[in-house]
Order: structure tokens, then C-alpha cells, then sequence
């Protein structure tokens, strides 16, 4: 019988062979390796996983066949003869990367060898091939080795976003080290797509699509979990690569894209809150020889939420077409379309939550709105390109460019009680809010990437340039409404004027061209340094339209990393890295200088581990981050009243260990574990120096495990459970604290033939917990949470 034998990346045939400068590097240069000597077939497998190639063959050839390993610096074809020496046997190429096992008797006029199964190769932008992920290009913007680049990156793929039951991109980000749902800010986390990490709020820059910045407003839309791929998170400063953004960290969203294979699938999913959707996914090629392929990626959602009145619906289609009209060109043109209507979740009160109230506690799903004028609508639209061409194996160019454009629509009762008791324990005040958004936005990123080698080293040259504009007009109206009994609120209640006042509207363009160049160097294929910088001019213009006020305010900044990785023996990788970020801030000082941008600066140290040939990665790393120039009062509030100057300071350190892995053909895990501190170091305001920011848990820690059963058992049976434990989180002022909790989540699946079943459970035990608490209200954390889905593929 034949069969794989082992496999480093999968042999691209003619009409899909990556470009050269995609290859893996051993193919072109030579290494080093240290594989002891043993069976044949245990050596071969670890030298193709670090030599990267693809090795076909009879399986009884290795069978009972001892190898002396090979060790010392080597060319793929002079490794493999090696290993191969004394067993009568020879490695013969076939194509680049793939070697063929025969006799050493044996001709090359002998039948040809068939392939029987297929080899899975990971690169930066494509599949996760269950929990661990191995590259990344969030970190470097070039395909590298997440153990080979020095800051902490976390990969989340489209298996563990299915398989632990995903609602939306916070939900998906659950059992990642460091980060929290930023509830205050967002709610239950579907009305759009914020966080926190690292003791920060991660901002309207801090959201990446497909390496590029998505929003210049937060609120503009939320992505759709369904159309993506991966979800990756680069903790700490990242402005080195993209431009202006807060000192935490990003989060990218890779979108799904074509692929040859044809693949198609359709989904139905129901559950609590009356959830029902269908999606569904088709990819494969065009025409015979491969050069185009499309992917067709569509959903369609109705649901509610555990909040009374709330509403979670959507339309979603995504289509992409790739050309690759040779080895060395590829165009892929990705768009969407997405409308949503939803509701916002505001909260309750602290009386009755974080604090004790004499008529006990609301109801969890109290929704103290109205549902005829409660609603959070928005529509986004999108059409862009990704083009890699390389001019030869090292040199490579790559331009992306989206054009985007989201309308939203909102408008909710929201309450007004403050921080004290309410009268009779009950009444609630409340005012109305509308507001209308539209923005458009263009995003261009070019950059040119070479691999060469000198200078005793191997090294990657990336230079780039990126441009990025945004037009948005806001109108937004504020009005009185009647107040409301926390214990019974009563809908449809009249009061609410038709016409408000309108609070502020203001038009808004802004601007950001960035130059980057970084290079990457390897020395003696175990120290790794990195070296990152740019440059970004920033213009922000505004309008008022209700002060007539006029603004004009242009920025610049240099932004850089420091990085030295080494690469120890049996996969463990220490790193050290220093790197700093920017971000504008509108407004003045009491002088009537415009405010300069924040700065952000981290120093992170921590060790990789991802043993040769395995499914594991594990992150350890420890950070210490600032975030200066913030505006605080005037120390003078007599001489200035309301005056500001920007002495503020934000320090944010911590510890954060995170693990991913596959025990087994069987077992997998997903474990993280975070100790975060971080308060408001300098300060103006009396009293605020030392406090917490607010819904920054000191502890988290949760872990996944789901094991497949075995087929003498039941075969396709795949179950699997998670715990979740937040400590406590502070509000803005500091003036209460919401209690630590514990959740447990759980799935269970079965697969026959193209058929596919899971049932996610939430929150198993419906704990009652508050999330967070921020501006006098306090959100409720998800109730127990079920979701049956039967999934077609074909």
C-alpha cells in the first residue's frame, strides 16, 4: 500500500505551486540539523517537519529499517542521503520540495508512486489545522514562525472558533491569554468589536482585517466570525507595523479565502433565544488548470438575546476570487456585504447589582429601554485586493487595498440613575438617545520583502509604505424620557419626543501615511534578531456643526522594535523584545496647544516552546507597558479652570502563560493563565493616582480539553469541556468592584460521513455573575447559553 510518509508541507503540483519566495527556505539554503539515530521512519518524519518538504513512498520500504540520523550542516538532498545511508534506499526530487522513497536499485522509469492522502502545510494567512498554529504574519508582516518572532502572539483558528460554540469576536477571544470582552464598553459584545488587553481598552486602531486597519470608528460594525479564518492577537506595541493604535496590542481578522480543493458546506443552527441561521461555505477551482478559484461565503441569522427585546440579526455574503495565472502571481479580490440589526445592551443600575438594594436584585434579562425606540442597525460594505508577485525565490512584493464604506443607526433608552439609591428603591430616570454614522474608508499597504544571505547570517528585508483616509458625518440627538420601575419596567410608554435636541455633529476626514522598514536575521540558525521602524504623518480635520468650531490637527511620530530571539535545541525559544507605539488625541491644552499623541512603551521577555515534529505551543511571557501623554488637570485649576496638560501616565505589567496542544491523535487542550497589573501612575486629579483601570481583572485562567472517542467506542464522537475563571474588576472611578466568577462551558459532537453535529452549552451552570461595571451601570455576564448545529459537507 502507499501512503504518505511524512510530511513537512504539501508538494504543490503545476497549477498550484506557491510562489518561490513562498518556499520553505531549506529547499534554497542549507542547515543544521541534530536527529540522533533510530527507525528509519521516526528520522525521516522529524527531518521533513524541519526541513520542510513532502516525501512520498512504498511504507514497507522503512518498515524494520534502522537510520544513523544525520547531524551538522546539510542540503536537503545530502540530509536525506544521510539518513538514508546503508538502508538501500535513496530520496529522489520529483518536484521542488517533494522527494520520492525508492530502491536504490530502482530507476526513475519505474510505475510511478501514487499519493494516497494529502499533507497539511500552514502559512500565515491560510487554515489552523486544529488548536496550534505554528506561523503568523500579525507580528512581522511576513510568513515567520510564531516561535521566531519576539512579542507574544496567539493564533485562534477556525476549528476552536467551531468547536467552542463562537457568538461573536470577544466571545471567540474567551480562552485567550490576557484578554477580556470589554464589557463596559460593549455590552454582550454583538452591537460591535471592542476589548481589553494588557490593561487597556484596545483601540479604533487596534482592529486589523487582513493585516490592514478596519475601523476609524469602533462602533462602525461588527465582524461576522462565520467569514473568518483565523483570529490573531499581537500583544503589546504595534505601531512599528501599523500605524497609529494604543499601546496593548492588535487583534487581526483573516478572512476565508479560495482555495483549489473543492470544499462545500451547509449549515443549520438553532438555540436559546430563539437563534436560528443557516450559513454556508463553497471554495474550489474555475477551470482545469487551477489559475482561478472562487470562494462563496453566505449567513443569515435571527435571533434574540438574553436581554428582554433584544435582537441579534443578520445578513452576511462574502465572496473572493483568486488569479494566479502563474507560480510567481497572485490576485485575490476579496469582498462583503453585512447588514445587522440589533439592540445595545446598557445595563442595570448599581442599585440591585453591585450594590444592595432593600427589594433584592432585577431580573437578569431587565431591559430598562423600550423596544419601539431601542435598536443598534448597521450596514457595511467592503471590496479590496490582495496581490503577491515575486520578481524570483527572494525577492517578493505585496500590495493590499480595501475600500469600505458602514452606515449605522442607533437609537436607545438608556438610564441615568448614578451611583446612589434610587427613589423608593425602584424608580429608575432615563433619557433618549439617537445617532446616525456614515463613513467611508481606503486603506493601501506595499511592501517589498527580500531573503539573502551574508554577512555570516540568513536575513529578511521588508520595506513598505501604507496609506490610510477616512470620511465620517455623525449627527447625534439627545432627549428627555420617562423614568421606569427597575422590578417591572413598562414598554411602549408615551413621553419620548419625536424631535431632540441635537447634542453634537461633526464631520470628520483623516489621514495616515506610514513608511516601515524591518529586518529580520538569523546567525547560525539559532539567534534571531529583529529590528522594526517607521514613520507616520497623521492629519485629523473636523467640523462642528453645532459650534461652527473648525479643527485642524497634524501629527507625526517615529515608532520602533528590539528583538533577539534564540533558538535552543528541542524547540524552546527565550526572547527579549523593547517596542513602542503612538496614538493621536483630539483636543487642547489650556494654552490652546494641540494635544501631542500618547506614547506607548513595552519591555516583554518570555520563551517559547515548540518541540520539533509536535502539535504544541506554549508562551510564557512577562511585560512591563506605559502609556504617557495622557491629558490630566492642570495643576493650577484657579489660574486655568478646566485646564489640561498631558502628564497623565498609565502602567500596565504582568504575567501571562498560555498552551495549546495536541496530546494525542485524540486529546487537545487549550489552556491560559493571566496576572495583570495595572493603575494610573501619574495624574493631576486628586485621588486618581493608583487606581485600577477599570474592567482589567487582576486573574484569569481558563482551560479547554475535548477528546475524540475511539472508533471501538463510539466512532465520531467527539466531547469536550472548558472553565473560565475572571477575577473581579474595578469601574472608572474605583468606587466598587464587581465579585470574581467561575463558568463552565461544554460540546458535544458527532461526525458521520458528510454529516456533522454539535451541541454547545455556555455557561453550563447559568451562573449569575456581573462582568463589569463602568459610568453607574453594571453588565450582566452570558446565561447558560445552548446551540445545536447539523453541518453538511461535501
Amino acid at each position: 500500500m502507499l501512503g504518505i510518509m511524512l510530511a513537512g508541507g504539501p508538494a504543490p503540483s503545476a497549477a498550484q505551486n506557491p510562489a518561490p519566495s513562498a518556499m520553505p527556505q531549506a529547499l534554497a539554503d542549507t542547515r543544521v540539523y541534530d536527529i540522533p539515530a533510530g527507525p528509519l521512519s521516526a528520522v525521516l518524519t522529524r527531518y521533513a517537519s524541519e526541513a520542510g518538504v513532502f516525501l512520498v513512498g512504498a511504507s514497507e520500504l522503512a518498515a524494520g529499517k534502522q537510520s544513523p540520523g544525520v547531524r551538522g550542516r546539510h542540503s536537503v538532498s545530502g540530509g536525506l542521503s544521510a539518513i538514508l545511508a546503508g538502508t538501500g534506499l535513496r530520496a529522489e526530487s520529483s518536484s521542488p520540495g517533494r522527494y520520492v522513497l525508492r530502491e536504490a536499485g530502482a530507476v526513475s522509469e519505474l510505475a510511478p508512486v501514487t499519493v494516497t492522502g494529502t499533507a497539511f502545510q500552514e502559512s500565515a494567512t491560510g487554515p489552523v489545522q486544529g488548536f496550534v498554529a505554528t506561523r503568523s504574519a500579525v507580528g512581522t508582516k511576513t510568513d515567520t514562525p510564531i516561535l521566531e518572532t519576539p512579542q507574544s502572539v496567539s493564533v485562534v483558528g477556525r476549528d476552536a472558533l467551531e468547536t467552542q460554540g463562537t457568538l461573536n469576536v470577544a466571545n471567540g477571544l474567551r480562552y485567550t491569554a490576557g484578554m477580556g470582552a470589554a464589557a463596559y464598553s460593549n455590552g454582550d459584545g454583538n452591537a460591535y468589536d471592542t476589548f481589553t488587553m494588557r490593561g487597556f481598552v484596545v483601540s479604533n486602531g487596534g482592529l486589523l482585517l487582513d493585516g490592514m486597519r478596519l475601523h476609524y470608528n469602533v462602533l462602525d460594525a461588527p465582524v461576522e466570525v462565520y467569514g473568518l479564518e483565523r483570529v490573531e492577537v499581537l500583544r503589546g506595541p504595534a505601531s512599528m507595523l501599523y500605524g497609529q493604535s494604543g499601546p496593548s496590542g492588535v487583534v487581526n481578522l483573516v478572512s476565508k479565502r479560495p482555495s483549489t480543493e473543492a470544499r462545500h458546506e451547509i449549515e443549520v443552527t438553532g438555540g436559546t433565544n430563539d437563534r436560528r441561521q443557516v450559513a454556508t461555505d463553497h471554495t474550489g477551482a474555475l477551470n482545469d488548470t487551477g489559475t482561478l478559484s472562487y470562494r462563496l461565503t453566505g449567513l443569515l441569522r435571527e435571533s434574540g438575546t438574553f436581554v428582554d427585546n433584544g435582537r441579534d440579526d443578520r445578513s452576511f455574503l462574502a465572496p473572493s476570487l483568486t488569479w494566479q495565472p502563474s507560480a510567481a502571481t497572485s490576485l485575490t479580490v476579496l469582498a462583503s456585504y453585512q447588514k445587522s440589526k440589533g439592540t445595545y445592551y446598557m445595563g442595570l443600575p448599581y442599585s440591585g447589582t453591585v450594590r444592595p438594594n432593600p427589594l433584592g436584585e432585577p431580573s437578569r434579562d431587565t431591559n430598562l429601554g423600550d423596544p419601539r425606540h431601542d435598536y443598534w442597525n448597521s450596514t457595511s460594505k467592503s471590496i479590496g485586493y490582495v496581490l503577491d508577485h515575486a520578481f524570483n525565490e527572494s525577492v517578493k512584493l505585496r500590495q493590499s487595498v480595501r475600500y469600505g464604506e458602514s452606515a449605522l443607526r442607533y437609537g436607545y433608552l438608556f438610564h441615568a440613575a448614578g451611583g446612589g439609591d434610587l427613589p423608593g428603591n425602584r424608580v429608575v430616570a432615563r433619557q433618549s438617545v439617537r445617532r446616525l454614522d456614515d463613513t467611508s474608508q481606503l486603506g493601501a499597504d506595499t511592501n517589498l520583502s527580500t531573503r539573502w544571505q551574508g554577512l555570516g547570517g540568513e536575513h529578511t528585508t521588508l520595506l513598505g509604505f501604507d496609506y490610510g483616509r477616512s470620511h465620517s458625518d455623525t449627527f447625534n440627538y439627545r432627549g428627555s424620557a420617562p423614568a421606569t420601575d427597575l422590578f417591572s419596567p413598562v414598554s411602549g410608554v408615551p413621553g419620548v419626543p419625536s424631535v431632540m435636541a441635537l447634542r453634537n455633529s461633526d464631520k470628520v476626514r483623516f489621514e495616515q501615511l506610514g513608511v516601515y522598514a524591518q529586518q529580520q536575521s538569523k546567525f547560525l540558525d539559532r539567534w534571531v534578531v529583529t529590528l522594526s521602524g517607521r514613520q507616520d504623518w497623521a492629519e485629523n480635520r473636523a467640523l462642528s456643526r453645532v459650534s461652527g468650531l473648525r479643527q485642524k490637527q497634524r501629527d507625526n511620530a517615529f515608532t520602533g522594535r528590539v528583538g533577539l530571539t534564540y533558538l535552543a535545541p528541542r524547540g524552546i525559544a527565550p526572547y527579549v523584545s523593547y517596542a513602542t507605539s503612538f496614538e493621536p488625541v483630539g483636543g487642547v491644552t489650556y494654552d490652546g496647544t494641540p494635544f501631542r499623541p500618547t506614547k506607548g512603551e513595552q519591555v516583554e521577555a518570555g520563551i517559547k516552546w515548540q518541540p520539533p515534529g509536535s502539535e504544541t505551543l506554549v508562551t510564557l511571557a512577562a511585560y512591563h507597558l506605559t502609556q504617557q501623554n495622557l491629558p490630566t488637570l492642570h495643576p493650577d485649576q484657579v489660574a486655568f479652570p478646566n485646564g489640561r496638560v498631558q502628564t497623565g501616565e498609565v502602567t500596565s505589567k504582568g504575567v501571562e502563560l498560555e498552551a495549546a496542544t495536541h496530546l494525542t491523535r485524540s486529546l487537545r487542550l487549550r489552556g491560559a493563565l493571566t496576572f495583570n497589573h495595572s493603575e494610573i501612575t501619574e495624574s493631576n486629579v486628586p485621588g486618581e493616582v493608583g487606581r485600577r483601570q477599570p474592567d482589567t481583572p487582576a486573574r484569569m485562567a481558563s482551560l479547554w480539553v475535548d477528546y475524540r472517542l475511539p472508533d471501538a467506542w463510539v466512532p465520531g464522537l467527539l466531547a469536550g469541556g472548558g472553565v473560565r475563571y475572571v477575577a473581579g474588576t474595578h469601574d472608572g472611578p474605583n468606587l466598587v468592584k464587581t465579585d470574581g466568577y467561575t463558568v463552565y462551558d461544554a460540546m458535544l459532537g458527532y461526525q458521520v460521513q458528510n454529516w456533522k453535529f454539535t451541541l454547545n452549552l455556555m455557561n453550563v451552570f447559568d451562573k449569575r455573575y456581573l462582568s463589569s461595571c463602568y459610568a453607574f451601570a453594571c453588565y450582566y455576564g452570558q446565561p447558560r447559553t445552548a446551540m445545536l448545529t447539523a453541518n453538511y459537507a461535501w
